[in-house]
Parts: structure tokens; C-alpha cells; sequence
């Protein structure tokens, strides 16, 4: 091997490791204790991040549906949705709050585990709650599990609301990661209902996920964000909008 090659080889295996560990360099964050979660500040958090993200240029859109994100609230990029329709506000209300609980439909859908860890005040306009969730992927993907609190509270007769993020601690206890998993790390988020009319409903969803110790947030940012998440929230928005504008047992 000639001079030439090996500082060749040198380069390419310098470019090669700086690289891997440019894209897979994890954030850092501090365990959060669900004894120390203020529930009321995290409240107020999803209220100013929903009034921020009015700004956000759209960038998905269809009838009644807009997504559109932005990576000035955290280092990950935080997408949110919009869901205008005619439907019940009651019902629009369970059916937002399946989405976050471990009921049916989560608990029948393919390929993901859920349980619940901690519930307080069910039936209660404050009822609060923490869900496991683990998304399984073949090979030669990751498990991904994501622990979550979640607050719901009615602020108004015509307004539901669910506040959460995630938690790493409780009792004093560390929630370890499901076996064979990556944990998923989803910064204070926000889901807020609004009653306009006897049957028009508007629904905005904001969320920030953050692969931890799998990709920078660079790579999240611009590709995994752009690419899936932000697709899979407008999936949800344009799910959530034929269902509710067509209960079961109506005519499409």
C-alpha cells in the first residue's frame, strides 16, 4: 500500500467515524419525576406553544386539515395539526382522548404495545394518566418505546384540553425502557378542543418527539421529522376528521 493510500484510508475512515457520530449524536436530557411535573405550568406551556405555532407557515394541507412545523421551540422540530369539522363535541372529546389513552383503537392496532402505568382521577375533569407505548419494527429497525404523562382538563364548557410529555421517574423509580427498545423522548405537547357552533369543532394538536441516542437533531430536523413525522400527524389530522364527520352508523 503505497503513501498515498493509506492517508487515503485515513481520511475516508476520519470522514467515516465524524459522520456516524455527527448523525447519531444524542441530546441530553435530565430525567423528569412526575412528583416534579408542575401540571399547571405544563398547561401554560401547551398554550403558548399552540399560540407560537399560529405563525408557522403551512406546509401539508387538505380539506378541513393543516400541518405545519417548526424548529424554534426545542432542538427538535415540533409539528402541529389543525382539524376543522362538523362533528359532536362530546364525541370529538372521547375520541381525542383514546388517541392518548390506552384504549380501543390503540390497544388493537398491529405492531405496538400499550399499557398504563399511572392513573389518577379517571371520570374526573382533571384526570391524569401515564402510558407506555412501544412501536415494534422488524428488523433492522428499533423498538421504540415512549412513557408519557398525560393531563386533561376542561378550562371552559366549550374547551377540553390534554397536556403531556414524557417521564423517566416515578415513586422515586426509574422507568427503565421496554426490553429490546430505544427510548422516545416527547418534549411538553398539547391537544386542545374547541366547540365552535352547536356542531362545528375545531382540534389542534402540537408535538415534538426526539429519537434520543439514535439520530442528531439535524437528521431529525431535516429528514426524519420532514419525512415521517410531520406525514404520519397530517395521516392522524385527516383520520380523525373522516371519522369524526362520519360516526359509526352514518352513511359516507
Amino acid at each position: 500500500m503505497t503513501a498515498n493510500s493509506i492517508i487515503l484510508t485515513i481520511l475516508v475512515a476520519g470522514f467515516t467515524y465524524w459522520l456516524f457520530r455527527t448523525l447519531t449524536r444524542p441530546n441530553q436530557y435530565s430525567p423528569v419525576d412526575l412528583e416534579q411535573i408542575d401540571r399547571d405550568e405544563l398547561r401554560k406551556k401547551g398554550q403558548r406553544l399552540l399560540a407560537q405555532s399560529e405563525s408557522w407557515p403551512i406546509q401539508l394541507k387538505a380539506e378541513g386539515v393543516s400541518v405545519s412545523s417548526s424548529c424554534e421551540p426545542y432542538v427538535v422540530r415540533a409539528v402541529r395539526y389543525r382539524v376543522e369539522c362538523r362533528a359532536d363535541f362530546e364525541s370529538t372529546v372521547a375520541y381525542v382522548k383514546k388517541l392518548s389513552d390506552c384504549e380501543v383503537p390503540r390497544l388493537e392496532k398491529p405492531g405496538k404495545i400499550e399499557e398504563t402505568l399511572y392513573d389518577h382521577n379517571r371520570g374526573q375533569a382533571r384526570h391524569e394518566w401515564v402510558r407506555r407505548s412501544v412501536h415494534v419494527s422488524p428488523p433492522p429497525g428499533t423498538n421504540r418505546d415512549a412513557v408519557v404523562f398525560y393531563t386533561e382538563d376542561r378550562p371552559t364548557e366549550d374547551t377540553y384540553t390534554i397536556a403531556f410529555q414524557s417521564v423517566d421517574r416515578m415513586a422515586g423509580q426509574s422507568i427503565e425502557p421496554h426490553e429490546g427498545t430505544s427510548r422516545f423522548q416527547v418534549k411538553p405537547a398539547y391537544y386542545q378542543i374547541q366547540k365552535q357552533g352547536e356542531d362545528r369543532v375545531v382540534v389542534d394538536k402540537i408535538e415534538a418527539v426526539d429519537p434520543c441516542g439514535m439520530v442528531s437533531s439535524w437528521l431529525n430536523n431535516y429528514f426524519i421529522s420532514v419525512f415521517f413525522f410531520r406525514k404520519y400527524m397530517f395521516d392522524e389530522a385527516q383520520t380523525m376528521r373522516a371519522n369524526l364527520s362520519n360516526p359509526v352508523g352514518e352513511s359516507t
